[in-house]
């Protein structure tokens, strides 16, 4: 009874003493703060007979309907409550956050006396402990229709987003931005957008025009422009990453993650991700030099005569070891070796020897 006893509080400790599962399998979704402009602009302009702020509430109802699972949204709109306030927190970030989120917004902006204080907002955004608290990574999305506008208008204050979003991006928080419309202010968005170390691949920075080419920030025109805009930072921002961590919150880490690859020679290959660290390329790595035709050491050389690719007594030939060519005197290569000038050897003057003895011959018959 006493071993039976004894056996059951070894077995009791080991199940107590039992490490806990690696952090590394924990879901960590990243945070997403949903900066929305609620100025009277957004009632009172419209794209295809409906208001941009109608647009803006059903494209972000689109994107969380398809993301809410994998990050944790959450919803800041200015001025708040009115006028050129700050904007403030509606809702805290959450998965699953669409309906609340909407709920929210189900309240337009009035027609007249909301401006759009986008940089004081982006500061308090800094601030806010929601956007703070997390483990996982954390980002801003701002979508604003105008400029940066208080009534009466300062142009020293223009530009005033871009210290804002440097402050984001100093406190680890990265900066979405998305002009809606064309009347938002090119020259800052874009600017902010390169800030924030989110500037689209090959954009202008000093495009002033919302209808030129290659903006830095996200401009969007229509409906379907905002829906693949914020679908596109959507699937940045909550997709898996090579970290260890469930970062889209399936239940699975690093799952079907492969990146291209090469070794020394140039070859491309692809390397999977494995418990958040990247490996296992395709492609071989430089290997010893051998003698088959092939530049096993990359080094720009194929076969080199180096002494050590045969055996002994044979040498390195069109990729294969072979013993040294015996009828140019045991040469490793065929052919005359002799320089220009030189008299041949005796080999090469044989058959014209023969032939004069015969003909000797013939004359003194």
């Amino acid at each position: 009874m006493n071993r039976l006893l004894a056996s059951f509080a070894l077995a009791s400790t080991g199940l107590l003493l039992a490490p806990a599962p690696a952090a590394a399998d924990q879901c960590s979704a990243a945070r997403v703060m949903v900066v929305l402009d609620k100025s009277s602009s957004m009632v009172t302009g419209s794209i295809n007979g409906a208001t941009k702020w109608s647009i803006a509430v059903n494209g972000i109802g689109q994107v969380l309907g398809q993301y809410e699972a994998q990050a944790e949204f959450g919803l800041m709109t200015f001025p708040r409550p009115s006028q050129c306030s700050p904007g403030g927190l509606d809702v805290a970030p959450a998965l699953a956050n669409r309906a609340s989120i909407l709920a929210a917004l189900s309240t337009p902006p009035p027609t007249a006396g909301n401006y759009t204080p986008m940089a004081q907002t982006l500061e308090v955004a800094a601030e806010e402990p929601a956007l703070a608290s997390t483990a996982g990574a954390r980002h801003v999305i701002l979508i604003t229709d105008g400029w940066q506008w208080c009534s009466p208008y300062d142009p020293a204050t223009r530009y005033d987003g871009i210290p804002a979003v440097e402050s984001l991006t100093a406190k680890g928080v990265t900066t979405w931005i998305v002009g809606f419309g064309a009347e938002v202010d090119s020259s800052a968005l874009n600017r902010m957008a390169v800030a924030a170390n989110t500037a689209r691949p090959g954009c202008d920075v000093t495009n002033t025009d919302p209808a030129s080419p290659n903006q830095c920030y996200f401009q969007v025109d229509n409906a379907a422009d905002l829906v693949a805009a914020l679908g596109t930072i959507a699937g940045s921002i909550s997709g898996e990453a090579c970290d260890g961590i469930d970062n889209d919150c399936d239940g699975q880490t690093d799952e079907d993650l492969q990146r291209s690859c090469s070794n020394a020679c140039g070859a491309v290959g692809t390397e999977t991700c494995s418990a958040g660290a990247w490996g296992g390329c395709s492609v071989p790595a430089p290997s010893t030099e051998t003698c088959d035709g092939v530049d096993n050491d990359c080094d720009g050389q194929v076969d080199e005569p180096d002494g050590s690719l045969c055996p002994s007594g044979e040498v390195c030939t069109d990729g294969s070891c072979q013993p040294p060519n015996e009828e140019d005197g045991g040469s490793m290569h065929a052919g005359c070796a002799c320089d220009a000038g030189a008299m041949p050897d005796a080999g090469t003057l044989a058959p014209f020897a023969m032939l004069a003895l015969i003909l000797l011959r013939r004359r003194r018959r």
